[in-house]
């Protein structure tokens, strides 16, 4: 059985802004600052432009964690599954996610 999918911008509001919505999609802006964490969550599927690049950590539910480095306008997917996610790096990450409500459970 899969996660629960949850509102990210309700959990973490500061760091999720909605850019545009519809029947279909969500379109948000997210600005992880340095030090920065956003709660346990699963999203719904979605693919995130990356616009400001740094170093994100996701963290698993059992504490276990990876980092993930993110390149100036690099197209990837959103993590599967519950995860929280902290910014380790120096600079500020900034992303426009691109959420499938179709994927919404």
């Amino acid at each position: 059985m899969s996660d629960p999918i949850d509102d990210i911008v309700k959990i973490s509001p500061d760091v999720h802004e909605v850019l545009f919505e519809n029947d279909v999609i969500r379109v948000l802006e997210v600005t992880v600052k340095p030090g920065a964490k956003v709660a346990m969550h699963t999203n719904p599927e979605n693919v995130n432009y990356i616009v400001k690049p740094g170093t994100l950590r996701l963290i698993d539910p059992d504490g276990s964690a990876v980092d993930i480095v993110l390149a100036e306008r690099q197209v990837i997917p959103a993590p599967v599954g519950r995860h929280a996610v902290e910014n380790v790096g120096a600079t500020e990450v900034r992303t426009i996610c691109i959420e499938l409500k179709s994927s919404r459970r």
